[in-house]
């Protein structure tokens, strides 16, 4: 009898979703070009941290990744002299052209220790985003937080900033993936991948959230903001959790180089 009840009324609800959705992309609105977020990422962060950042080969036949301390000019291959990149080939085929990227890897000797972080930045486009999920599963990782029906259920950690009450919430994945080393063996590696999105002073770890988000503004405001999909990624040891604390730590060493013009922070609507 519950279930009867209460059919109608989300019936209704999704609805007015989806009313809400079709009204948010097909009004007229304006881009407002400011991003909440800086596209440079810093070559080093208190703890001893050092980043490099990445450069990519778009040579069909052999797509190459290079740190930038490794090459003599920062955007041209070293062997071939042709134009590099800050996305890869996959990426910049996916992705409108007007997706803007920075990445870098973060090095720590004396926590030996390696994470990767990426910082996607869309453009006039509302497709430069796509849910993280896609992204690892389509770069060959098997997602731990999966329940019933295949659901991805990403844990939310809590990251404690100075000034600020409320702590950043970022959404974190489990991920395993398989393959085959260089020596021939069959190996497994176990990672994490944290993510979070900015608008204009607005921070959510939900992907959802920020479809919400950007409906609302090209529906009541009739403003398309740009958003900011940051990712950071690493890898843990299978079973233990002792990652998240050097999630949260390195969040908190890199969060005041990157958000700009960050005003009252919000979750959800």
């Amino acid at each position: 009898m519950e279930i009867r009840t209460f059919t109608p009324h989300l019936v209704l609800i999704g609805l007015m979703i989806v009313t809400a959705l079709a009204l948010a992309f097909t009004v007229d609105v304006t881009l407002n070009d400011r991003a909440g977020v800086s596209m440079k990422l810093p070559t080093s962060m208190d703890g001893g941290w050092q980043g490099d950042e990445l450069r990519y080969s778009h040579n069909a036949e052999a797509p190459k990744q290079y740190r930038v301390s490794e090459l003599t000019l920062p955007n041209a291959d070293p062997v071939t002299g042709e134009k590099l990149f800050n996305m890869s080939l996959a990426e910049y085929d996916a992705l409108p052209k007007d997706t803007e990227f920075v990445k870098s890897i973060y090095t720590n000797a004396a926590a030996s220790n390696t994470v990767f972080v990426s910082v996607v930045l869309s453009g006039r486009e509302r497709d430069s985003i796509h849910r993280p999920e896609r992204c690892l599963v389509g770069q060959g990782n098997s997602i731990v937080n999966q329940h019933f029906w295949n659901v991805v259920a990403p844990q939310i950690i809590e990251v404690p900033l100075e000034g600020r009450k409320e702590p950043l919430k970022v959404a974190v994945l489990e991920a395993v993936r398989n393959y085959r080393g260089s020596d021939g063996e069959r190996k497994i590696q176990y990672s994490y991948y944290a993510y979070w999105f900015v608008g204009q002073n607005r921070e959510t770890p939900s992907h959802y959230a920020r479809m919400i988000w950007l409906a609302w503004d090209r529906v009541v405001r009739s403003t398309s903001h740009k958003w900011a999909y940051i990712a950071i990624a690493g890898e843990r040891v299978n079973g233990s959790d002792a990652y998240k604390q050097d999630i949260v730590s390195f969040v908190q060493k890199l969060y005041p180089h990157l958000l700009i013009n960050q005003q009252a922070v919000v979750d959800k609507p």
